[in-house]
């Protein structure tokens, strides 16, 4: 028999909590409960962002700097800022990430200069940037790669916001998500439920990653 010739398989929310649910076993999700489970799922979604970031929500993002301003304030659905370089002439120039103490530490934050530092405060409403020594001119341009956070559940009728690899992980973890809602759910079937959404997360965050090669040159240098 010849193959289907397509590839758009895809797992709406509707279905993906129909697969959960069988899962779980009981009376079917429907109703009411169907409308509360898209804030479990939304939970869910927190807690799969919390273990590491899918390749899908990282976003290449540049933007013009101006002088003598220090912050950069990146959209509100930023988790959170992987990597940051100053473009000049043509040319890239890496930044360096501070903590919290390293960048309170500087004694004159406000010396101005091309960017070689920066440290991100992550606030509830969005992180902040902020860049030292502060930006010499508005022609260097900054180039940062933000993590995104999953797009809401929405409705049932929505597509969720990740690729078909990780359709598994989600079922197994709406279901668990939903054992550990049920009143009086067997304990034994409970562990079960968690211990395949592990495995399966874990399945797919190793599928889902950088496929460079990680190169390590140590420094050397005389003992004295």
């Amino acid at each position: 028999m010849p193959s289907s010739s397509t590839y758009t398989f895809t797992l709406p929310i509707d279905e993906l909590l129909s697969e959960a649910s069988q899962r779980v076993g009981g009376e079917p999700v429907g109703g009411a409960e169907a409308e509360e489970t898209l804030r479990v799922l939304n939970l869910f979604f927190t807690d799969l962002s919390n273990r590491g970031f899918p390749l899908h929500l990282v976003e290449r993002v540049e933007q013009a700097l101006t002088t003598a301003v220090a912050t950069v304030t990146p959209t509100a659905t930023t988790q959170d800022i992987m990597h940051i370089l100053v473009r000049r002439a043509s040319i890239d120039y890496p930044l360096k990430r501070m903590t919290y103490e390293e960048y309170q530490n500087i004694p004159n934050k406000f010396i101005t200069g091309r960017p070689i530092q920066f440290y991100v405060d992550r606030r509830v409403g969005g992180p902040v940037v902020y860049l030292w020594p502060q930006p010499e001119n508005a022609t260097d341009v900054l180039t940062y790669l933000r993590v995104r956070y999953i797009q809401d559940s929405g409705a049932l009728r929505y597509d969720t916001d990740f690729p078909r690899r990780f359709f598994p992980a989600l079922v197994s973890g709406l279901a668990y998500f939903l054992g550990m809602r049920r009143y009086n759910f067997p304990l034994d079937k409970l562990q079960w439920l968690k211990n395949q959404y592990e495995e399966d997360v874990q399945r797919a965050m190793e599928e889902d990653r950088e496929r460079g090669s990680l190169r390590i040159t140590p420094k050397l240098g005389l003992w004295r």
